[in-house]
């Protein structure tokens, strides 16, 4: 296998049930933060390249443009991915992935 799946565990409680917190601000990358949903402790902090979410690249657009945003800009596009069949497998292949033991850090070491 390419590619290794991990469950985010908190550091303080052992606890596997985390909530994403996404801070969006202008002119810099998203950024999400992992916090333990049993104790409330920071678990980790993810820097996203792009976001892709479960609407249909069609409606991301019909809101952008509601918004006022513009949606011819190729940065717009890179920044918001539409759900796709491509993005559907890939998330179906990763809940089928067996769980790996390596911290985070070992694994993107393992993977550059």
């Amino acid at each position: 296998m390419s590619f290794n799946v991990k469950v985010e565990t908190c550091p303080k409680c052992g606890c596997k049930n985390t909530e994403n917190l996404l801070r969006v601000e202008k002119g810099s990358p998203i950024k999400v933060y992992v916090k333990c949903s049993e104790c409330g402790a920071f678990v980790a902090c993810y820097t996203l390249e792009r976001y892709t979410s479960d609407k249909t690249y069609e409606s991301l657009l019909r809101l952008m443009r509601k918004r006022g945003h513009s949606v011819h800009s190729r940065f717009r596009a890179k920044e918001i991915d539409g759900f796709s069949a491509e993005i559907q497998e890939q998330f179906r292949k990763t809940l089928e992935a067996p769980r790996c033991e390596l911290k985070i850090e070992e694994m993107i070491l393992n993977h550059r």
